[in-house]
């Protein structure tokens, strides 16, 4: 397990916090980086003593800056199956952790980074934060637990996130449902651990009853339409525009 890529703590109350940091100015989420963080979430979630899971990244400029693009760009349909279904393990560990989950955004949500947020129970981020989903620009379509933000955010702006690979910024993020707080990146820490503290003074096998059941009742729409969506990830790979329009994308940024 590559330990640069994440860090925990635990306080006295049970409030586990993990930071996620690939080294990288953007907190880019690779293959190796997402089987990391899985097998480190799999194995907090057998900690009983955890009550709470505080999710968020290293720094004050990026939640998650996406999937590595140059993993992606000479990815073949079976390639691109298996790294997509290491991207869903890391949402899923998240999606399905035993005690309330919470993501703390401090700067940019980009498409995987949206999902893992939307896999969370609540969503708390900075002003300066923005969302996007931007897949399609790159000739690939959003999947996975992009599934869930229709139920978050409502259909038609789903749509519209993943059908644009528009940016939204944290204001319209909390007006759309998508943030349950907002506030300036100085007091960010503090909103969520009162909230966090909140949860945590309520019974524990209670709590963690009720994340199961929520966990239940989302289970029969989002299993099948991520299985599909996998699918769908790697047929997107039989043509040649996703190679063509990743790189792209490198040669404009070296311009």
């Amino acid at each position: 397990m590559n330990l640069k890529s994440q860090a925990v703590s635990i306080d006295e109350l049970g409030i586990a916090t993990l930071t996620i940091s690939n080294g990288g100015p953007l907190n880019i989420i690779g293959g190796q980086v997402a089987q990391d963080l899985a097998a480190l979430i799999h194995s907090l979630a057998a900690d009983t003593s955890i009550k709470i899971l505080i999710i968020q990244g290293a720094g004050s400029k990026t939640f998650i800056g996406g999937a590595d693009i140059k993993e992606m760009v000479d990815l073949k349909p079976a390639s691109a199956e298996m790294f997509i279904r290491g991207l869903y393990e890391l949402c899923e560990s998240v999606r399905v952790f035993p005690a309330p989950t919470i993501a703390k955004i401090d700067g940019w949500c980009i498409g995987v980074g949206l999902e893992l947020a939307a896999c969370c129970d609540v969503r708390y981020a900075s002003a300066k934060s923005q969302f996007t989903m931007p897949e399609v620009r790159l000739g690939i379509p959003s999947v996975i637990q992009g599934a869930l933000l229709s139920r978050l955010i409502g259909e038609g702006r789903a749509r519209w996130l993943m059908l644009s690979g528009n940016v939204i910024d944290a204001p319209m993020a909390l007006a759309w449902g998508l943030l349950n707080g907002l506030t300036e990146s100085e007091n960010l820490d503090a909103l969520v651990g009162e909230f966090a503290r909140g949860l945590a003074a309520c019974g524990a096998a209670g709590m963690r009853m009720q994340k199961q059941l929520l966990i239940e009742w989302e289970a029969p729409y989002l299993d099948d339409a991520v299985k599909q969506s996998i699918r769908r990830f790697g047929q997107a790979f039989e043509s040649d525009e996703p190679h063509a329009r990743m790189s792209e994308f490198f040669r404009n940024k070296k311009k």
